[in-house]
């Protein structure tokens, strides 16, 4: 037993300990920043509604639905934006519906009326498709009771059949 701990033994063990675990953590919450500058491009493809001001910005990893164990498989960045005053969620709908297609195919849905501290307005989520990107239009922040009305733009990579 003596001879494992020995300097000689402990120390590279604790090295690759170290390294292993540094492995893990940036598998587990790193960032692939390729995936991160794609995400910016759709964004930026997509652009905003007239007059719309950038209120924030995430980049983050998620895994797969059917993933069991929460291993990174992709990167999502999402931006949430301020509309001009008095502007309805209809009116940003129909201008990135109108401005997207038909480049990309689009699905609509709406929300439950009522649903997560909504009014009894109903709120879109238009999921947008080309190729591998996938872009996603939400408004619950235009229904919601907020001082400020935000609606989100979300970008990421296919994983899966369906955006």
């Amino acid at each position: 037993m003596r001879p494992l701990l020995r300097p000689a033994v402990v120390i590279p063990g604790i090295a690759i300990l170290l390294f292993a675990s540094g492995v893990v953590y940036a598998v587990m919450t790193g960032l692939d920043s390729d995936a991160v500058n794609q995400n910016e491009q759709v964004l930026a493809e997509a652009g905003v509604y007239p007059g719309s001001k950038e209120v924030g910005r995430n980049s983050e990893t998620f895994a797969g639905a059917e993933a069991a164990v929460p291993v990174p498989k992709g990167v999502v960045t999402t931006a949430g934006y301020a509309p001009p005053e008095g502007t309805g969620q209809l009116e940003i709908v129909n201008y990135f519906l109108s401005r997207l297609r038909p480049e990309w195919s689009a699905e609509v849905e709406r929300s439950l009326a009522g649903a997560a501290g909504t009014t009894t307005e109903r709120s879109y989520r238009v999921a947008f498709s080309r190729g591998d990107d996938c872009l996603i239009l939400g408004t619950p922040g235009m229904v919601a009771d907020l001082k400020q009305p935000v609606y989100t733009l979300s970008a990421y990579e296919l994983d899966g059949d369906s955006c």
